[in-house]
């Protein structure tokens, strides 16, 4: 018994002291890690973003666009860690913008960035939280007058007039028109199928002007409208002839709107031809148009014959 117990005690011993020998790793030895953030570099996030954005079946025109915005931001800083920017950094980006509504697309497209960031595990939080959110002064809408109408509809190139037609009497937004068919347009019916930009279709009446314009176009198949460039040339020259400074958001979309509004006394069935909802319309597209306008407007029979 006696030998029995002297055995374990030494056994102890020998055990304790083995263990006294042992030097565990200081905290210094061990590798520090912040879930992963350096080690992303801001343009790998936007790589993956963008990837992420297509494989959701997101539409390329938004991609592209959200790809066009970031790579500005990270230009110059690509291998940068994004767990390193910080808030400050991000307003100080935006306040070199002096238009309010610019800043607000700036950040609108810099928080999806950290926002995926933040789902990958590579940062914490999204620095945009913390900055101010925009408030954007809207103005009211300028629409054209029916001598104004007039003056493009005489001016306006054979190729354009559709597009013309199109914006100004149906309110079909313009990057809408671009990706218009004819095999869209409906002349029995008097309607076009549009594709919007929430990716669902809306069925838009033509009023009779709309389609008498497009029934003299000499050419019925593939796109409706010109390429991009052709219609930003147009543009420039029918602000010159109209004498405006600039060519104002939307001026075809709102005019049709304001003239709609005025024809049919029927903001929601106006609404849902333009594909928005009636407080839209009414707070940012519609501007008050007297009787004698309308009727003047929508008789423009001088120029379509």
């Amino acid at each position: 018994m006696f030998l029995l117990k002297q055995c374990t005690t030494a056994g102890l011993c020998l055990i304790l002291n083995s263990i006294s020998q042992f030097q565990p790793p200081t905290q210094t030895s061990l590798p520090l890690r912040t879930g992963g953030c350096d080690s992303a570099a801001i343009g790998q996030c936007i790589d993956e973003l963008l990837a992420a954005k297509r494989n959701g079946n997101k539409t390329e025109r938004y991609v592209k666009s959200l790809g066009h915005y970031l790579r500005q931001f990270s230009a110059g800083r690509a291998e940068k860690p994004i767990a390193e920017f910080s808030f400050a950094e991000i307003e100080d980006w935006m306040s070199r913008y002096p238009c309010a509504d610019t800043r607000r697309t700036w950040l609108s497209r810099l928080s999806p960035l950290f926002s995926f960031a933040v789902r990958r595990g590579y940062i914490e939080k999204n620095p945009c939280d913390r900055v101010e959110r925009v408030t954007v002064d809207r103005q009211p809408p300028v629409i054209l007058t029916p001598a104004q109408s007039r003056l493009l509809l005489a001016t306006v190139p054979t190729m354009l007039r559709p597009y013309l037609a199109l914006g100004m009497f149906a309110g079909i937004r313009p990057e809408e028109i671009t990706r218009l068919d004819w095999s869209q347009i409906n002349f029995e019916t008097k309607t076009a199928r549009v594709d919007g930009k929430t990716r669902r279709w809306r069925i838009v009446p033509l009023p009779d002007v709309a389609v008498r314009l497009l029934e003299k176009h000499p050419v019925k198949s593939g796109p409706v409208a010109p390429s991009h460039s052709t219609v930003t040339r147009w543009k420039h020259r029918a602000r010159a002839a109209l004498g405006l400074p600039r060519w104002p958001q939307d001026l075809l979309r709102h005019t049709a709107a304001s003239y709609l509004v005025a024809l049919h006394q029927d903001a929601a069935k106006v609404a849902l031809w333009l594909g928005n909802s009636p407080r839209i319309l009414m707070s940012h597209y519609h501007e008050p148009v007297s009787a004698e306008a309308c009727a003047e407007f929508w008789n423009l029979d001088g120029i379509t014959k």
